[in-house]
C-alpha cells in the first residue's frame, strides 16, 4: 500500500525537523584533568591530519591547546570533504579521552571471557607474541597463524600482507565493507574494483539503495557534491533516491521513490525499457564500446537474445509498476529525466547487492550507466588510477614460508564469483576441524562476536584457537576472549596513510599524523608488526627493513614524488590549475627535492591527482576485445550450470511482495550513519543524532508503519521482541510512516542499556546469493511479540 498524502507530509516534516536537529554543532571537548593552579593560557595550534574512524578517510584539522585536542574540523584543502566533517569525526575527541580506554597491554590470567587480566609491559607483550610466532615457524606450521582485520586500506593493509607472506600464511580474513559492486565491474568492465562516482560533475544522480548521506563509502563526498562545492559552487545535481524505507538519505534527496522490498533491479530495467523505447540511449557509445546489447551468437554457435530484446520483452512499464509499486507515469518520467539530463549516473548500493540475486540486480542497475554512456566520463562512473606509491620490497621467503603458503587458506570460497562471507566460512572451518587448524589468531579492528550473524560459530572457533591476540584500544566483545591485548594508538596519536575510498574517482593519499602525544600504554600496531618481524629474523625481517611506521610512510611517498603527476593538497585555484595543466600534457614540479615534498605532504595533509584521461579507451573496459559486456559469457555459463539460463535480465516475481502469512513481517535491516562503526558505547553523544527519528534515541528500536502497528495491536513505545526462526532481538517499537507496510525496519548494531549488542544480522535466515555468497539482508520473515 502506498503512503497517504497525510502520511507523506508527516514524514517529510519529520525529516526536515530531523535534519535541522542533526546538524553538527560546534562542539569543543577538553581533556578530563583539571588544570593546575599555576596554569596560564598556553599555545594553540591547528594541525592537519586524516580521520580514520570510517572508510571515508576525510581530511581533518585538529585544534590543540596546551597539547590537548579540543576540537576536530575538516581540512579545506582535501578535495573530497572540502572542510566538512561528519558527526563521527567531531565525536572522535570523546574516544581519545574515553575513560574505558585500555591503559596498558594486558595478559589474561583467568578463564576466557572472565575479565581477569594483569597489566604487562609493551616489551613483555611483544616477547610473548614473538615466542608463539617463532614456535610456529620452528614447528614448520606457519599457516597456523591467522589474521582477522577490519577496514584498513593503504599501507597498514600492505604491511599485514607482507608480514603474512614472509611468515608463510595465507590465512587473512577480512571483515570489511563488501557491497559486491566490484564483481559487477569485473564482469562488465574487466576491472575488479568498486566503481568511482563523479557526483560533483553529474547533473542527475539516481541512487538505488545507496545510503549516500549515512553509511555509504563517504557521506561527505555526497554532501559536498550536492552542496555545489565540488564544482566551484556551480550547478547542483538533481538527486533521486530509490529505496524501500524513507531514510535520512531519502529525506535529503530532491525526490524519493519508494519501491517494494527487493525490486530495485526491476525498476532499473523498467527505466531501461523506456530509455530504449524512447530513443534516449547513446547509440554511438553502444556501437563502439559495448557487447551484448543486440542479439548475438555465442562461442558455441547458439543464438542468444541480447540486452535490448530481453529488456523490451520482459520489462514493460505496466508489469514493472505492478511488481515495484511505482506508477507507470513515475517510471516513465524517471527514465526521461535520466536520459535527457546529459550527465546522469546511477549509483548501485548495498541494498541492491545484499539480496538473493544481488549480483544480477547490480548488473541491472549499472546497465543504466552503460545505456547512456556514463562510464569513464565526467559526471559518470570512473575507474581512477592507482596511487603511485613506492612499492614494498618483494616478500622474501624461505622453505618454511613456501611450505606454509603452499598449504593454502582455510574457508576458501565455494562460490563462482567473489569471496562471499569469508569471516563466517573461516570460523566454520576452525570450529569444524578435527585438530587445531589455527594456533594463533591476530585481531586488528575486527569484532566478530559483535558483528557476525553467527556469533555462536565464532565463539566455538575462538575456543579452538589456543592463542588469541587483540590490538584493540578498547575492550570489545571479542577482545574479552583474547589471551594478550596490545592496544593500538588512537587515530589522533599515530602515523597512518588514508587513501580516499573507492567511491571517489580520483587518487587521493591522505596522511594522518599525531595531533597529541601518544598514550603511554598504547603501541602503534604498525610498529609492533615491524618489531615482531625483526625479532623473528631471517627472511621475515628482510622483507620489512623499516625502522618504524613513520619511516615506512615516508619511503612510500617517494613514489608520489617520482610519479611526475599530481600535487600536494591545495585550494580550489591550485586544483584547477594542475588539472588544466595535465589536460594539456604539462606537469611542473612543486618542490626542489623529496624532503621539501614530504614536508608539504605532511603539512597540507596529503597528495592528490584530479586529472582523469577519459579519452583512454582502456578505461572503458579491460575485457577481451576492449568492450563493456552486458551479457558476460562466464556469467551466462554459470547460470546454465545452475539451471536458470534466463535469469539475467529475466522477469522474476518480487522477492518482497509476499512477506508471509498471519503476523509475519519482512525484516529490513539498515545501517545508520553515526552508528555503522559499532562504536556507540564509546561515543554516546552520537546517539543523539541517529536518523530521521529525532525522538528515538539511546535504546534499540524497530520501525513499522501505522497500518502494520494497528494490525498487530501494538502502540508507539511498546517494548517488543523481534523474532525469527534463528534469533530474537528486544527493542522499542516506533511507528514511522516511511516504513513500508508488511515490513519491520531494524537499525544495525545498536546496543542495549546493559551493553549487549542488538544486531539484526543474527535474525537472518542464512539465504545468500549463490553467485557471490554475500548474505541476503531482505529475505527473512519475522514476527513481533510483546516483551
Amino acid at each position: 500500500m502506498r503512503p497517504t498524502r497525510r502520511e507523506f507530509v508527516t514524514t517529510a516534516s519529520a525529516a526536515g525537523a530531523a535534519l535541522a536537529l542533526t546538524r553538527v554543532p560546534r562542539v569543543i571537548w577538553t581533556a578530563p584533568d583539571d588544570p593546575p593552579a599555576q596554569w596560564r593560557p598556553g599555545i594553540e595550534d591547528h594541525i592537519t591530519s586524516a580521520c580514520l574512524v570510517c572508510p571515508a578517510r576525510c581530511g581533518i584539522r585538529g585544534r590543540v591547546v596546551d597539547g590537548n585536542l579540543v576540537e576536530i574540523g575538516g581540512n579545506p584543502l582535501h578535495p573530497m570533504n572540502r572542510g566538512g566533517v561528519c558527526p563521527r569525526g567531531v565525536a572522535g575527541v570523546q574516544a581519545l579521552y574515553h575513560p574505558d580506554r585500555i591503559s596498558s597491554p594486558l595478559e589474561r590470567v583467568g578463564p576466557r571471557g572472565s575479565g581477569e587480566w594483569r597489566p604487562i609491559s609493551r616489551e613483555e607483550a611483544l616477547a610473548t607474541i614473538g615466542q608463539r610466532l617463532g614456535a610456529l615457524r620452528t614447528e614448520g606450521r606457519p599457516e597456523a597463524l591467522a589474521l582477522m582485520s577490519g577496514y584498513c586500506a593503504g599501507t597498514m593493509s600492505d604491511l599485514w600482507d607482507q608480514f603474512l607472506a614472509s611468515f608463510g600464511s595465507r590465512n587473512r580474513v577480512r571483515e570489511e565493507y563488501d557491497d559486491g559492486t566490484d564483481l559487477v565491474m569485473s564482469l562488465m568492465h574487466g576491472v575488479r574494483r568498486q566503481p568511482g562516482y563523479d557526483l560533483e560533475h553529474a547533473r542527475f544522480v539516481l541512487s538505488f539503495g545507496a545510503h549516500l548521506f549515512e553509511s555509504w563509502w563517504s557521506p561527505l563526498q555526497a554532501s559536498v557534491a550536492f552542496s555545489g562545492k565540488g564544482n566551484g559552487g556551480g550547478e547542483r545535481p538533481r538527486f533521486v533516491q530509490v529505496d524501500t524505507r524513507f531514510s535520512r538519505t531519502a529525506a535529503g534527496s530532491h525526490d524519493w521513490v519508494g519501491v517494494h522490498p527487493g525490486t530495485h533491479a526491476t525498476l532499473a530495467l523498467g527505466i531501461a525499457y523506456v530509455l530504449i523505447r524512447d530513443g534516449l540511449i547513446d547509440e554511438r557509445f553502444l556501437a563502439q564500446h559495448v557487447a551484448g546489447f543486440e542479439d548475438f551468437t555465442d562461442a558455441q554457435g547458439r543464438e542468444r537474445s541480447g540486452y535490448r530484446s530481453l529488456v523490451t520483452r520482459n520489462f514493460r512499464t505496466e508489469e514493472v509498476s505492478a511488481v515495484t509499486g511505482v506508477s507507470v507515469e513515475r517510471v516513465t518520467s524517471l527514465a526521461r529525466e535520466f536520459g535527457r539530463a546529459g550527465r546522469s549516473v546511477a549509483v548501485c548500493g548495498s541494498d541492491v547487492t545484499h539480496a538473493a540475486d544481488g549480483l544480477l540486480a547490480g548488473l541491472a542497475v549499472h546497465s543504466l550507466n552503460v545505456l547512456v554512456g556514463a562510464t569513464s566520463r565526467v559526471g559518470g562512473v570512473m575507474f581512477g588510477d592507482a596511487t603511485p606509491l613506492q612499492a614494498l620490497p618483494s616478500a622474501a621467503s624461505d622453505p618454511t614460508a613456501r611450505a606454509g603458503l603452499a598449504r593454502g587458506a582455510l574457508g576458501l570460497s565455494g562460490v563462482p564469483f567473489g569471496d562471499g562471507d569469508t569471516a563466517l566460512r573461516f570460523a566454520e572451518a576452525v570450529a569444524g576441524s578435527s585438530g587445531t587448524a589455527i594456533e594463533t589468531l591476530l585481531l586488528y579492528y575486527a569484532d566478530p562476536l559483535s558483528s557476525s550473524r553467527r556469533p555462536d560459530v565464532w565463539a566455538e572457533a575462538l575456543e579452538r584457537i589456543p592463542f588469541v591476540v587483540s590490538f584493540s584500544p578498547f575492550l570489545d566483545e571479542t577482545s574479552k576472549h583474547a589471551d594478550v591485548i596490545l592496544p593500538d594508538l588512537l587515530p589522533y596519536e599515530r602515523w597512518q596513510d588514508a587513501p580516499a575510498p573507492p567511491s571517489y574517482p580520483y587518487p587521493v593519499w591522505g596522511v594522518a599524523r599525531p595531533l597529541v602525544e601518544p598514550h603511554a600504554g598504547g603501541t602503534h600496531t604498525g610498529d609492533a608488526i615491524l618489531a615482531l618481524a625483526g625479532g623473528l629474523g631471517g627472511t621475515v625481517a628482510e622483507s620489512l627493513p623499516f625502522e618504524g611506521f613513520e619511516a615506512l610512510l615516508r619511503e612510500r611517498a617517494r613514489g608520489l614524488y617520482a610519479a611526475g603527476r599530481g600535487m600536494t593538497l591545495g585550494d580550489e585555484f591550485g586544483r584547477r590549475h594542475h588539472r588544466q595543466m595535465e589536460q594539456r600534457g604539462w606537469w611542473l614540479p612543486e618542490h626542489r627535492d623529496f624532503d621539501s615534498f614530504w614536508s608539504a605532504v605532511v603539512e597540507k595533509g596529503g597528495w592528490m591527482d584530479l586529472f582523469y584521461d577519459d579519452a583512454d579507451p582502456a578505461r572503458v573496459s579491460r575485457r577481451p576485445g576492449g568492450r563493456i559486456d552486458l551479457m558476460p559469457p562466464e556469467l551466462l555459463e554459470e547460470l546454465e550450470r545452475e539451471g536458470r539460463p534466463e535469469a539475467l535480465y529475466g522477469q522474476v516475481a518480487s522477492p518482497g511482495a509476499d512477506t508471509g502469512e498471519g503476523d509475519s513481517l519482512l525484516l529490513i535491516p539498515y545501517r545508520v550513519s553515526t552508528l555503522s562503526s559499532g562504536t556507540l558505547p564509546l561515543q554516546r553523544w552520537l546517539a543523539e543524532q541517529p536518523a530521521v527519528l529525532p525522538e528515538v534515541q539511546w535504546t534499540p528500536w524497530v520501525e513499522v508503519s501505522l497500518e502494520t502497528a494497528h494490525a498487530l495491536g501494538l502502540g508507539e513505545g511498546a517494548m517488543v521482541d523481534d523474532v525469527s526462526e534463528y534469533g530474537r532481538l528486544s527493542a522499542r517499537l516506533t511507528i514511522f510512516p516511511g516504513t513500508a507496510p508488511g515490513t519491520v525496519g531494524v537499525p544495525y548494531r545498536l546496543h542495549q542499556r546493559d551493553g549487549e549488542v542488538a544486531n539484526p544480522m543474527r535474525l537472518l535466515d542464512g539465504t545468500a546469493d549463490p553467485l557471490t555468497g554475500l548474505p541476503s539482508w531482505f529475505s527473512t520473515p519475522v514476527r513481533l511479540e510483546r516483551a
